[in-house]
């Protein structure tokens, strides 16, 4: 998942672009190229073109918001800087690029372990209370399906296990969830009766054998985000909002895990490469390339 270089016409593939000029915003002056074969003109910023801030500043403050600072609080830090950013305008970058880097990022198949895990957070949606339904991967903390529901006990899991199938390209050997009835049964019709199903598990729990039952902490660690999260957004609006999708890129991609060794995100575990420290400039430069050439 690196950069491409700028080599071609990032419309048509041609290698006869010139240098056409100069464009200026308030955070400096881009290059602009012209195509010679389909007369074209771009700059070389994939991604960001047309904003009034560079690549740094817009990474930045999608950083800031997924890490837990408030869409009012980033506008005041970047003004400490000598930045004047309005929060409407955060608010526009973070719901644009969580769309446009998760649609991205999901056509790449995560190199996973054998053992699922699910469970559900709490999340109000317009005030009314919903439910985010997440599988998670066991080996690599990769959060691969994210679905949102109206009920927890009446909810069907069965779309969410073969989403997580199509994701991940493998049936599970294992899969590890609470209590709720509703796994249980969606498990039995999507995976089938070879997988292990470990249900009611809890904190320290054993089972009469004395054997130790699997615990589902590494799904309420990941609850714990959500819900941190639901704070500085104030509840979501809407069951589709890309503020979910962004949380998820960000947790994935961006977020270095403890668990892991303390410097590995999910995605390098899962064997995705992302080039360079800044995930979110790389991740949306390609992803604007790719969707430029479909």
């Amino acid at each position: 998942m690196g950069r491409s270089k700028l080599q071609l016409c990032k419309f048509c593939d041609s290698g006869k672009i010139i240098k056409k000029g100069i464009k200026k915003n308030k955070s400096g002056n881009l290059q602009i190229f012209k195509c010679k074969d389909c007369k074209k003109r771009f700059t070389a910023n994939f991604g960001f073109e047309n904003r009034q801030f560079d690549d740094s500043a817009i990474t930045g403050a999608l950083e800031m918001y997924f890490s837990g600072m408030s869409i009012r609080d980033i506008p005041r830090q970047y003004k400490r800087m000598g930045i004047k950013i309005n929060h409407s305008t955060i608010y526009r970058w973070v719901s644009d690029y969580s769309k446009l880097g998760s649609e991205y990022v999901d056509k790449t198949v995560p190199r996973v372990g054998d053992w699922i895990r699910a469970d559900e957070a709490f999340i109000r949606v317009s005030g009314k209370m919903n439910y985010l339904f997440s599988t998670m991967d066991d080996e690599t903390r990769f959060w691969l399906i994210g679905e949102m529901a109206d009920t927890k006990f009446q909810h069907q899991a069965d779309k969410l296990l073969v989403s997580t199938v199509n994701m991940t390209q493998k049936t599970p050997r294992a899969f590890i969830t609470d209590g709720l009835p509703v796994y249980a049964k969606s498990a039995k019709r999507v995976f089938g009766k070879d997988t292990y199903h470990s249900f009611n598990v809890g904190i320290n729990s054993k089972r009469a054998s004395g054997k130790i039952h699997p615990t589902n902490n590494m799904m309420e660690r990941l609850n714990g985000e959500i819900r941190d999260r639901e704070k500085v957004f104030r509840g979501l609006k809407k069951k589709d909002t890309p503020l979910i999708t962004g949380l998820k890129l960000w947790y994935n991609f961006s977020k270095e895990h403890g668990g892991l060794g303390g410097d590995v995100t999910p995605s390098e575990a899962a064997l995705i490469k992302v080039d360079g420290d800044n995930k979110w400039k790389t991740i949306i430069q390609n992803a604007s390339l790719n969707r430029d050439y479909e």
